[in-house]
């Protein structure tokens, strides 16, 4: 919904600067180009920038200061259950003075403190500010759907919906983290609390943090953990989600892929609205990708307005290098681009649009990754194999040479960076951070082994509490640096406590008893949605009501061949930045060795390698602005 800046200054009285809180939030204007606003209170500042979606009048722009107890908040984000609360504050006494779910974000604060937060259903990061008890609170949303990110300075703390807002304020250091850099390279995203910069953390997602009276509070409020929920009916739930996040007070469209998760999506819409939503197809020009006449057949099924919507390439350079400043992160999947072009294409017309983001996390849709129990099981079994033919077993079905740990194979099927490979290219000073067993790795296996007491039920909340979270980040800046928001009704947290509950069974099974055993002996990339069925539960429940063709077909992501690209004429631009001149990526990687690994790779590319080069070259790109 908008952008947020502020600063809180440890100490009392202290006088802040107007133009410097408007210029940091200037920096996040594409996130809320309708308005904006700043309050300067005794020891704290606000600033906001706002795109208008609940309650289109002024009377609701921010900084918003409630009325009867002064509470000021600076938010983002949508309380979807906000009329529901409002009336229950009301029957308590409140009196309400617009129609705004802001005015209730202050008025349920003010009531019940940071237990109102369990009462709020949606995505939100806000900044609240008491005068009654001189406390001001960071709260960010149970899944982290709304980013929030802070930093420490000597005088206080800055925080924002983006680092870029941060790293304006006076007393902020701009450096990079080696580690942060690490995680990019091997996960795509930066991991745990940290980003990019040293000194920029992440507000983890389910938390809230009180400071009053120079202390620091810290507390999470939320965790996922499967539901107690006896005979919930998933379609049920979606629906009752999808319909929740149709509130608004400007129409509502929906992104439609022509797969299965976004055309759940657009069916629900359909079933619980009165109005027939506009979908949206983007169709990438000159890439061979088209998954329009799927789209279309379910628009058709619907009866929806479909819109095809051309985009440019997904990997042309400027719009890559546009989309990083935006976003202040280097793009860890080349179809955020395509996203971004389609949501300024959504932008023209619309200011909110529903997406099938999360179904994937939540209901076993990456087999490579949720197969893991069988892979660790064939592991096993070929430790009983002589040595020669084992290995060439091992080699034919994707597993490594020799029998490894659960979290080593975990790595293996999850990193893209492996670290030895990271080590050939790290120069001294960056390979002890990428080998040092206390920060990256260390984190990642006490992460993963604390989330469960199996490796099914440990990959179920590793993929929630941290891909997930990764994934919605990238969704939220991609498309609010358009001006649109993107609402992700999966992710609601009551049908992420019912996906948890589920069964491995439940989510991903065999297409029979045979399918198992050929499995044994066939890679996971082979058998995938051949052998076996994901998404169970989704293909369960709309069955009856979509095309078969969405319902039965495999999964398929967004294939552009990235070896062929990384090895071909369409990278160039991207290696002319990496090897015609002295890279900003030089600060770690030995260029040389770079050189070297690229011609060796290139000799033989695979997708695999391109999107190792799409890491490089767009990490690249972000360290030369930064």
């Amino acid at each position: 919904m908008c952008g947020i800046f502020g600063f809180i200054a440890h100490a009392c009285d202290t006088s802040l600067s107007r133009d410097v809180l408007e210029r940091c939030a200037e920096e996040i204007a594409h996130r809320g180009p309708d308005a904006a606003g700043c309050y300067i209170g005794r020891n704290f500042g606000f600033a906001h920038r706002r795109l208008s979606i609940i309650d289109l009048d002024p009377r609701s722009n921010q900084p918003f200061v409630e009325a009867d107890t002064g509470i000021v908040v600076t938010y983002n984000g949508e309380i979807y259950n906000f009329r529901e609360l409002r009336v229950g504050l009301e029957k308590e006494g409140a009196i309400f003075r617009t129609a705004s779910d802001t005015e209730v974000i202050c008025k349920a604060f003010a009531r019940w403190g940071p237990d109102c937060l369990h009462m709020f259903r949606g995505m939100f990061a806000f900044a609240l500010h008491d005068p009654r008890s001189q406390a001001t609170f960071l709260v960010r949303d149970r899944l982290g759907i709304k980013p929030l990110y802070y930093a420490d300075t000597p005088t206080g703390l800055a925080f924002a919906s983006q680092p870029s807002a941060i790293l304006r304020w006076p007393g902020v250091n701009a450096s990079i983290d080696p580690i942060g850099v690490s995680s990019f390279l091997s996960f795509r995203a930066v991991f745990g609390e940290r980003s990019l910069f040293s000194n920029i953390k992440k507000m983890p997602p389910g938390t809230w943090m009180r400071l009053q009276g120079g202390e620091r509070l810290h507390e999470r409020w939320w965790s996922p953990k499967p539901g107690k929920v006896e005979n919930a009916r998933i379609r049920h739930m979606i629906g009752a989600a999808v319909e929740e996040h149709l509130v608004a007070d400007t129409p509502v469209a929906a992104l439609l892929s022509g797969g299965l998760d976004s055309s759940i999506v657009a069916y629900e819409i359909t079933n619980r609205s009165s109005v027939k939503p506009t979908c949206f197809t983007g169709v990438v020009e000159g890439e061979g990708y088209d998954e329009s006449p799927f789209a279309a057949e379910v628009a058709a099924a619907i009866g929806a307005p479909h819109r095809l919507v051309p985009l440019k390439s997904t990997t042309d350079i400027d719009t890559v290098t546009r989309l990083i400043a935006l976003r202040c992160h280097p793009l860890g999947m080349h179809n955020e681009t395509a996203m971004h072009l389609l949501a300024q294409r959504v932008g023209a017309d619309y200011k909110v649009v529903l997406t099938g983001e999360g179904a994937d996390e939540l209901f076993a849709g990456y087999s490579r990754i949720y197969r893991l129990p069988f892979d660790l099981m064939r592991d096993s079994g070929l430790a009983w194999i002589p040595a020669r033919f084992g290995r060439r077993l091992r080699q034919h079905i994707g597993l490594p040479n020799e029998r490894c740990s659960e979290f080593e194979l975990f790595l293996n099927q999850y990193a893209y960076f492996p670290i030895d490979e990271k080590l050939s290219l790290a120069k001294k000073a960056w390979s002890h951070a990428i080998n040092d067993d206390e920060t990256l790795i260390g984190w990642m296996k006490e992460t993963y082994f604390s989330a469960g007491d199996s490796p099914a039920a440990r990959i179920a909340r590793f993929f929630v509490e941290h891909h997930l979270t990764a994934l919605l980040e990238m969704v939220d800046n991609t498309t609010m640096a358009a001006g649109v928001e993107a609402r992700v009704p999966f992710t609601d947290h009551r049908i992420v406590e019912r996906a948890l509950s589920m069964r491995p069974a439940e989510r991903l099974r065999w297409r029979s008893r045979w399918a198992a055993v050929k499995a044994f002996t066939t890679p996971v990339s082979s058998f995938s949605e051949r052998l076996d069925v994901s998404k169970v539960p989704l293909r369960d429940a709309y069955t009856q009501v979509l095309p078969s063709s969405v319902i039965t077909r495999k999964k398929l992501g967004f294939p552009l061949p990235l070896g062929n690209w990384a090895a071909g004429e369409g990278s160039r631009p991207f290696r002319d930045l990496l090897f015609k001149s002295t890279p900003a990526i030089a600060d770690f990687i030995d260029v040389g060795a770079l050189r070297r690994w690229y011609d060796a790779k290139a000799a033989r590319a695979t997708d695999a390698f391109g999107r190792q080069f799409w890491l490089i070259s767009n990490l690249e790109i972000f360290l030369r602005q930064h």
